[in-house]
Parts: C-alpha cells; structure tokens; sequence
C-alpha cells in the first residue's frame, strides 16, 4: 500500500517518479501498479511522451484508492463527528443512530435469503475487516462466537456499550438470527464478542 500512499500524496505519477518517491525499482512499481489496477484503487489519468522516446502512463488514485490509502485520516475526523453528535443529541438518540446506521450498513450489504449461516459470517467477517475491525470466529458444540478483536478508527471516545449494540445490531440483521453481546468478563481477549446459535431462527 506504500505505492498508492505515495500516489495520493503526488496526484498524478509516472513509475519513475513513484519509484524515485519510493527508493525502489521501477519494475517494482509497475508490479504495485498492476495489481492497484485490478483492484480498481488507480487508473490512468493519460499517456505522456509525444517524441521519440518511450511513451508512459500517468496514474492517479481513484475514489476507491483515495478511501483505501488514507482511511484512518478520514476515521479520525468521523471519530471526532461522532463525540460532538453523541455529546449534542444525548446518549439514547446516539444509540438509537449507531442502532440505525448498522441496520442500514446491513441493508446495503445485504444477502440472498438462501445463503447459510456459515456463509454470513464470513460475509460479516470481510465487512468488518472494511471496517477496520479485526475479528475471529470460535466453533462451539451449539453456538459460534465472533471476537471481535479491534477497536474501529472511530470507536475511541465511544463507549464499549454503545459500540457493542452497534456490531449486535448489525450482526443480527446480517446474519438474520438473533445475537447475545458477551460481557467483556466472559471473553477477555476481545474488546466486543458476538454470541450466536448454529440453527438460523
């Protein structure tokens, strides 16, 4: 992610000049490059070199690569955001937000009625992890845990409880099964755990 880091920071780059920024080979660059590409985080702004010699491709970051590269400066502001709302409308409408806006996140990434349970937790597993959360799922005989081991950019500042209802909420609608937030004496090496059965209800 260096490379796309240092893309951001210049705008607009050619290898050379992201390998001069880098202190490593162009050849390198470009194999950063390509796999940038095909995750849709650059693209190429246009292609330089009028006269006789070689022609090169300018790169830019897109929307996506800006998100990905800088994400915590961003979490940082939101962080801030969500101190100064909880602190204007008060702790209940808050968690009535944070309860509305993991139903939504939920929504937007919804699945097919069809898809397992198993399946939703991995679904769930690879959100969290674009949330900047770190998570493990634990098998017991009749019910699966999920540590979530992370905090997210923008939970410091924000109560562990409130936090937790948003990832119950957002659990529960996402795995469409109903979720038990753990106290924190249960499992330790979690900052939140998600208690929920095998069975779908």
């Amino acid at each position: 992610m260096r490379t796309l880091d240092a893309l951001v920071r210049l705008g607009l780059a050619g290898a050379n000049e992201l390998a001069q920024a880098l202190g490593i080979t162009q050849a390198r660059v470009r194999q950063h490059l390509r796999t940038l590409l095909q995750h849709g985080l650059v693209e190429v702004a246009f292609v330089r070199g009028d006269g006789p010699g070689p022609r090169e491709r300018v790169w830019r970051p897109t929307l996506k690569g800006q998100g990905n590269a800088r994400p915590y400066r961003v979490s940082s502001l939101f962080a801030l955001f969500m101190r100064a709302t909880r602190e204007r409308v008060g702790q209940e409408m808050f968690v009535d937000l944070l309860r509305e806006t993991a139903h939504l996140l939920a929504v937007e990434h919804s699945l097919a009625a069809s898809t397992s349970l198993y399946e939703r937790i991995k679904a769930l597993q690879g959100l969290l992890d674009e949330l900047a959360v770190a998570s493990q799922l634990e098998e017991l005989p009749l019910e699966y845990r999920l540590h979530l081991l992370t905090l997210a950019p923008w939970e410091p500042g924000i109560a562990s409880s409130e936090t937790g209802l948003f990832y119950c909420t957002l659990a529960e609608d996402f795995l469409d099964t109903r979720v038990e937030l753990l106290s924190p004496c249960v499992t330790r090496r979690a900052v939140h755990t998600l208690q929920f059965h095998k069975a779908m209800n």
